[in-house]
């Protein structure tokens, strides 16, 4: 409790390197670090011991008039996921803060511990009241960030476009906080939990609060701001914000379902689930579409929420018919990719600004073979691609493993058609989305850190600073310490819902698994005994001695050459494009996409060569183009009709006026 309110305490003080003088910018900038990893290093170890060492009552319990802190065991575990990419984006951010000196770095500096702060504050607010201030607070704060480099017309338009949809979202928010304290006793938790809300109401209340934290967590089709909102910001912001932000939306939308609305309601949770499971497949497929290697990033967060809210909405589905036992599956699997999640997100959006630092560019078509000037970060982005894409020996496995779990629960304990229809369903789209990702993912690390350099600037590319490599190091670290030991964050996460009284634990299985809703962990020691397997089948078959016709020769039957081109030496501009890799994904989803493509001849003749053209490509986001942009026509056109009323008279005014006074007069008889 004490390591808490320091925690904020010391926020607040690095929060103040924005009235430093400018002459000290650089020392208010490495000030503020420091209090930030300090402070989140502090909320890490104080979640951490709590949940490893689970004791009756709060984390944290305080009150001043009708605000009020409360912490319990679903606070922890995001006050654990909040201090942990905290104070390693913050270690990063130590070197990649200075190349903003002379650009407000003070600024930046002070709005990252402002930001951090307000998400504390959010997870351990204790009533209605609390709550809306401190989602207010990081919605601004996050809004500033995103808009720091405001001298780039697309970060303002991005920066302004996050704002509208945030505070849309806000409104469903304390429509849904509004509907539940108006039943209740008061506006605090506590009292909350015991409300009177039925019936209508309380669907209307699961549909405002759904909503509201959809929008922020950026499901689909509530996502439109992210893909422009991530990118514009700072490159240690876009770690936090995907890592942490969107993983408060989790938190909020889970405290809604556990306390105040319960899970009772069937087809709450298939809204969940089948949103979330639209949410993963189109966010990989349009994350597979772009060459802008933070917008990939971007649209890949939106495939992991979904992911994440499609095993919480399982689980939901589950509680809803009785399953009490074995829905902790699926509540286990949320929170443990969550934390995954936010580990694997922070360290890739941490390797593109290293990218974005070294070459001066975002687009992964003007980059290749960048592993030999970054070998380091070349390696902890490897490491992050594979988690990404679910591969073996990294946390990303254990939350979809645990996912795919929890369907197959659902269907094994179901026993309707219609159920087992709906999870058949489930893993065609999870089956998708998990072999999308990993396309998606090769294409960038091939095209980006493989193969020869596309272009001069891959020239100046240099290897990153010792604290933005420390901060990447250790974040894959964690991923990997995760994929060989997946028990100790599982049993962690499963204690959180020991303090929900619906739903009970089971015990681990280990290997073996039969549907009985106790999570079953894969043993890495047998998958690494199966690769090593498998890998010395291939150095045998590759590298032992062959007999062919009679004659026997030893060594690598592997021999370097250039590859043949029709009697030409191959350059850079003939290797595999992003845009190529994706084409026949492209193809086959054709429909979904709507891909739009223009051909531009540069030079129609030559005497040698013949034509030069140009021919670009553009993946439209299609709920952009059919939902939000005929939305906004509407409200313009019909803004526009009122121009017909404000003419400019003030003889119309005044008889405006005088109908206004004569109907009040008239209603104020008839009543």
């Amino acid at each position: 409790m004490d390591f808490l309110l320091i925690s904020l305490l010391i926020y607040l003080l690095g929060t103040l390197t924005i009235v430093f003088p400018k002459r000290i910018e650089l020392a208010a900038h490495y000030l503020g670090m420091l209090c930030a990893v300090l402070a989140s290093g502090m909320v890490a170890y104080s979640s951490l011991n709590y949940l490893m060492n689970p004791v009756d009552g709060w984390l944290l319990e305080a009150s001043w008039g009708s605000y009020s802190l409360q912490a319990d065991a679903w606070s922890a575990a995001f006050l654990l996921l909040t201090g942990a990419a905290g104070a390693m984006t913050s270690i990063y951010a130590i070197d990649y803060g200075k190349s903003y000196k002379g650009n407000r770095i003070r600024l930046l500096s002070g709005l990252w511990n402002l930001f951090l702060l307000s998400i504390v504050a959010v997870l351990l607010s204790g009533d209605a009241f609390t709550f809306i201030v401190a989602w207010e607070l990081m919605a601004l704060v996050s809004f500033l960030l995103v808009n720091h480099e405001a001298g780039k017309k697309k970060t303002v338009s991005a920066a302004y476009q996050y704002m509208v949809m945030t505070h849309i979202g806000t409104a469903a928010i304390m429509v849904a906080f509004f509907l539940i304290g108006s039943s209740s006793g008061s506006f605090s938790f506590g009292d909350m939990a015991n409300n009177e809300l039925s019936g209508f109401m309380k669907n209307v209340a699961f549909i405002c609060a759904f909503l509201g934290f959809a929008l922020k967590s950026g499901l689909m089709p509530l996502h439109i701001w992210l893909p422009n909102a991530h990118p514009a910001a700072p490159s240690h912001v876009s770690a936090l914000m995907s890592g942490v932000m969107l993983k408060v939306a989790l938190y909020g939308f889970g405290r809604f379902a556990f306390q105040f609305i319960g899970m009772d309601i069937f087809w709450h949770g298939l809204i969940v689930m089948l949103v979330g499971l639209v949410s993963a497949f189109l966010g990989v497929l349009y994350a597979t579409m772009e060459v802008d290697m933070k917008r990939i990033l971007a649209y890949s967060s939106v495939e992991n929420m979904g992911i994440i809210f499609a095993a919480f909405g399982c689980g939901m589905v589950m509680y809803s018919m009785n399953m009490t036992v074995v829905c902790v599956v699926a509540f286990t699997a949320a929170l443990v990719h969550a934390f995954s999640h936010s580990l694997m997100k922070g360290l890739l959006f941490m390797s593109a600004g290293a990218v974005m630092h070294s070459v001066g560019s975002k687009n992964i078509e003007l980059m290749g073979g960048l592993i030999k000037k970054m070998p380091y970060t070349a390696l902890f982005t490897l490491i992050g691609s594979m988690a990404l894409s679910s591969l073996p020996f990294t946390s990303g496995l254990v939350g979809e493993w645990l996912t795919l779990q929890s369907f197959a629960t659902l269907a094994q304990q179901a026993g309707t058609p219609e159920l087992r229809l709906l999870v058949i369903f489930a893993f065609i789209m999870l089956g998708l989305t998990g072999a999308t990702a990993l396309g998606c993912f090769v294409r960038l690390y091939g095209t980006a850190f493989l193969g020869r350099a596309r272009t001069n600037i891959v020239d100046k590319a240099h290897e990153m600073p010792v604290f933005m490599l420390l901060g990447m190091g250790l974040e894959a670290v964690l991923i990997v310490a995760i994929g060989l030991m997946p028990d100790a964050l599982v049993n962690m996460v499963q204690q959180v819902f020991a303090g929900i009284a619906a739903v009970s634990i089971g015990t681990p299985l280990g290997l073996i698994w039969g549907g009985s809703g106790r999570y079953a962990l894969y043993s890495p020691g047998i998958i690494f005994a199966v690769f090593a397997l498998i890998a010395l089948f291939v150095f045998v078959a590759v590298y032992r001695s062959v007999s062919f016709a009679g004659k026997e020769s030893t060594g690598s039957l592997v021999r370097r050459d250039v590859t043949w081109n029709c009697g030409t030496i191959p350059t850079s501009r003939q290797q595999y494009s992003a845009t190529g890799f994706s084409k026949p994904l492209r193809r086959a989803f054709d429909g979904i996409l709507s891909p739009r493509r223009s051909l531009t001849y540069l030079r129609k003749e030559h005497a040698y060569y013949g034509r030069k053209l140009k021919y670009e490509l553009e993946i439209p986001d299609i709920f952009n183009d059919r939902l939000y942009k005929p939305i906004q026509q509407l409200m313009i056109n019909s803004s526009s009709a009122f121009h017909k009323i404000q003419e400019g008279s003030v003889r119309l005014y005044i008889g405006y006026t005088m109908v206004a006074m004569i109907v009040v007069l008239i209603w104020g008889v008839l009543l």
